[in-house]
């Protein structure tokens, strides 16, 4: 058993990225966070006022602590308002007012082009966020802080636009600007590139940086460790890890199927069937495929009732495919659970589709059980005309014994006779032919007895 499991591109991100970017904002700056009021922005700007004239940077100072003015920050505040409206064509005017507008400071032109890209992205164009991101990093003009989480930013969207090398340079770039290291969600980042780049080493690193980081694992975390470990056909490694992601995740098929798969792997069919139940349990099963192999699982485990159950609900319901293999297994679980009666109408319905005579002779054979010997011998009579039986002698002595029971005598000679050319039957069918002899000759002695009787003769 190989797994080749992938991280689909959806689950780069762990949130939306436009989502992603308004989260990371209050490292930026009031001009992040969308819908923030004037006054809440002002109080911001003084607030960086203060810190710049009170801290002391262990790092020369490149660059005057930069503030708003207010025709620029009431241009940008208007534009913000109509992003939080959905409306994002009408937010590039006041935007390209900055931008076009002599009287506006550098600073400022750069944080409506910054901004611009954040209306890009709420439209959900990507790479024109990439590109308005890009050109405002290379104004240089904004703040190190700023520059920063666009960098981080433009890793993520990158990374969205399937250029894993570009955001793994970004990312890079971003990582050795840190003076301390940083939290759990960049190192998820980095572990998810290099899944990507399907370098697994890095990429295990990465995650298991980020999970040591956490207090509460997220979801996605435990996919990338996961995939990096399947691929790499740890299921061992693998396998506590799944059984911890069941629990707290127990709503996610892919962790059981996983899990199960290992189980399987191991020879723990047991523990396999229990994973797979919990999914059937929990009504993650829902393809034709998955409800018959369940189905064959529960027979497979001696709940017979349960695999026919799963079966007939599901044909009934049209939740799975009325083919021949269908119809067989449920008339095979009915009578693995001697339900003889439940089982004809499933194998009718599979002897009618079939092209050999198999399932009239199973038929037949829950006729027997029920003492129905002449629905039992047109069943064999339909079987052997059908032809393709693994072993049709077998089906002559049951239709030569089912027709003894009729008290059809010579045609039950005939049918023991056929199934005589068979080595491994033939004793049987010759006793029940001298059984038939012997009964014939009697009656025809109690007949002559009775007629000298009356004096016949």
């Amino acid at each position: 058993m190989k797994h080749t499991t992938r991280t689909p591109l959806a689950l780069v991100l762990s949130v939306s990225l436009f989502v992603c970017l308004l989260l990371l904002a209050p490292s930026i700056g009031p001009l992040g966070h969308i819908g923030v009021s004037t006054a809440m922005a002002q109080e911001a700007q003084k607030e960086s006022q203060k810190k710049s004239k009170k801290e002391k940077p262990s790092k020369p100072k490149t660059r005057r602590s930069e503030v708003l003015g207010k025709a620029a920050f009431r241009l940008i505040e208007e534009a913000q308002e109509l992003m939080a409206e959905d409306k994002y064509d009408a937010a590039f005017a006041p935007l390209q007012q900055i931008i076009d507008g002599a009287r506006f400071k550098p600073y400022e032109k750069a944080v409506a082009i910054q901004t611009i890209g954040f209306v890009h992205a709420g439209k959900g164009d990507y790479p024109a966020t990439i590109a308005a991101f890009e050109r405002a990093i290379a104004t240089g003009n904004l703040p190190q802080g700023i520059v920063l989480s666009l960098t981080y930013n433009l890793a993520q969207l990158n990374l969205v636009e399937e250029k894993p090398q570009k955001a793994l340079v970004l990312l890079g770039q971003w990582f050795d600007a840190q003076e301390d290291e940083p939290g759990a969600d960049p190192f998820a980042l980095k572990a998810q590139i290099h899944i990507i780049l399907e370098d697994l080493r890095l990429a295990e690193q990465a995650i298991r940086k980020a999970l040591s980081k956490a207090e509460e694992p997220k979801q996605q975390w435990a996919r990338i460790l996961l995939s990096v470990l399947l691929q790499e056909e740890r299921y061992q490694e693998a396998r506590p890890i799944l059984e911890d992601a069941v629990e707290r995740w127990p709503g996610v098929k892919v962790f059981w199927q996983q899990l199960a798969a290992i189980y399987y792997d191991a020879g723990e069919e047991k523990l396999g069937f229990v994973a797979q139940r919990a999914m059937h349990v929990q009504g993650m099963l829902t393809s034709s495929q998955e409800l018959s192999s369940i189905a064959q699982l529960y027979l497979y485990h001696d709940v017979p009732i349960k695999a026919a159950e799963v079966l007939q609900t599901g044909l009934d319901g049209g939740a799975i495919d009325k083919t021949e293999k269908n119809y067989e297994l449920l008339a095979q679980s009915y009578m693995h659970a001697r339900e003889w009666g439940k089982s004809i109408a499933p194998l009718t319905r599979a002897a009618e589709m079939s092209d050999k005579g198999k399932f009239y002779a199973q038929l037949a054979q829950s006729y027997v059980q029920d003492e129905e010997w002449r629905k039992a011998e047109r069943a064999l009579v339909k079987a052997l005309n059908k032809g393709g039986l693994d072993n049709a002698a077998d089906s002559w002595l049951l239709l030569g014994i089912a027709r003894f029971r009729l008290e059809d005598f010579d045609d039950a000679i005939k049918a023991f006779r056929k199934a005589g050319d068979d080595d491994d039957v033939a004793k049987d069918a010759f006793r029940w032919i001298r059984s038939i002899e012997r009964r014939l000759a009697a009656k025809r002695r109690d007949e002559e007895e009775a007629k000298g009787a009356r004096g016949d003769g």
